[in-house]
């Protein structure tokens, strides 16, 4: 026991990778780096456990997850009543946002601040650094496991969207149609995502068209993965072309592939196409809608984003970018036309209404997450900005 737990410790330390320890009942023993065991509701790690078993996996077939929205958790049995996880993971870096969207049913809300932080620190690791690993785990622990033998198991590609027309009409191909889909089609799909533009994407999605996809295997289940292979390369591109930085980018394409290939129905993948070309574009949008500023002032940005749940002021910022304040009061107005404070509150509400949007937490809850002295201090500001106060809005978008 001993030997495992500084295992996993210097693993942790070396990698800056999250490892865990827990027991057969899916409880968590310990956490590196440290992390208060307690914060982390229990489900998470039992439901680790079941899904290793469900999977039928054991001691030298260990088991990825890939968990929305883009993270890999590893599972590593080292006997029935232990299991080492080996993650959450992901091979490009994810917004604030996204990481409190799938940490608000893992972390009690009083711990939630420091497991975005931490998350949000983490370097990019891929699935095949993820094997090697946990490969690298296993021998350690006097136990070889070939990269072969693990099992990566996309759990959420085969939900469905909520896309009325999906069904219907994606990548439809018709058996009676000669002709291959006009080239047109794909240059409408790639302009859409080099744009940023999600309702031109959904509409040349859904536009009647003639023609299929080339024929490029007798196999259906092939063909619905060579195609979804090559829409990824071209949505990739046109993300690059957006502004999309090409390492997100291909880590992003590289991610959906792996997600397609362990797919065993043609649906499916029709579906995570759906997904994948919006998730693009998405991410195509939030860069063009960022207005365009000087590395020292995308360096505040980047630091403002990190640390929003803790005290910011202009003084961090300028020890942080090495600028005097006043000077640095004046480029932020000059670059993005409102001074520092003012960004940092609209950040702070940005980061407020999705807590009210999609999470239960409280009013003080949420004034505390976001550092505000005072629960009347939140409302006054979000008032100010918002001309509702932060129950009034939650009670409206819940109508």
């Amino acid at each position: 026991m001993r030997d495992i737990m500084r295992t996993c410790e210097r693993l942790s330390a070396v990698t800056d990778v999250p490892f865990s320890l827990l027991d057969g009942e899916g409880r968590l023993l310990r956490t590196w780096p440290s992390f208060d065991e307690e914060a982390l509701l229990p489900a998470s790690g039992k439901a680790a456990v079941e899904d290793f078993r469900l999977q039928k996996r054991d001691g030298a077939h260990p088991l990825i997850s890939f968990l929305e929205p883009g993270f890999l958790l590893g599972v590593l049995e080292l006997s029935p009543d232990r299991y080492v996880l080996i993650g959450l993971v992901s091979p490009y870096l994810h917004s604030r946002a996204d990481i409190l969207k799938m940490a608000s049913g893992t972390v009690l809300p009083s711990h939630l601040q420091q497991y975005c932080d931490r998350l949000l620190r983490q370097p990019p690791v891929s699935l095949e650094k993820l094997k090697d690993l946990i490969c690298l785990t296993s021998g350690l622990l006097d136990a070889e496991i070939a990269a072969e033998n693990i099992l990566f198991v996309d759990n959420v590609s085969d939900r469905k969207l909520g896309v009325s027309q999906l069904d219907r009409s994606l990548f439809e191909q018709r058996e009676e149609a000669e002709l291959h889909v006009p080239v047109d089609f794909e240059t409408a799909i790639c302009a859409a995502v080099e744009s940023g533009d999600r309702v031109l994407l959904e509409r040349s999605l859904f536009a009647p068209r003639h023609g299929q996809v080339g024929r490029m295997s007798v196999n259906e289940l092939r063909q619905q993965k060579y195609s979804f292979v090559i829409m990824a390369a071209l949505s990739s591109r046109a993300a690059i072309r957006g502004g999309l930085p090409a390492e997100t980018a291909f880590s992003l394409s590289d991610l959906y592939c792996q997600r397609a290939d362990v797919l065993t129905d043609a649906p499916p993948i029709q579906n995570l196409t759906f997904t994948m070309l919006m998730d693009f574009c998405g991410k195509v949008r939030e860069i063009r809608r960022r207005p365009r500023t000087s590395a020292v002032i995308e360096k505040c940005l980047d630091y403002i984003s990190v640390h929003l749940h803790e005290p910011i002021g202009l003084e961090q910022l300028s020890r942080y970018c090495g600028l005097c304040g006043r000077s640095l009061s004046l480029r932020f107005r000059d670059e993005l036309g409102m001074g520092v404070p003012e960004y940092i509150h609209r950040e702070k509400l940005r980061e407020a209404e999705y807590l009210l949007r999609h999470t239960e937490y409280s009013l003080s809850e949420i004034t505390s997450y976001l550092n505000y002295p005072s629960q009347s201090y939140f409302t006054q500001i979000f008032k100010k900005y918002r001309g509702l106060t932060p129950q009034q809005y939650r009670d409206r978008r819940q109508l």
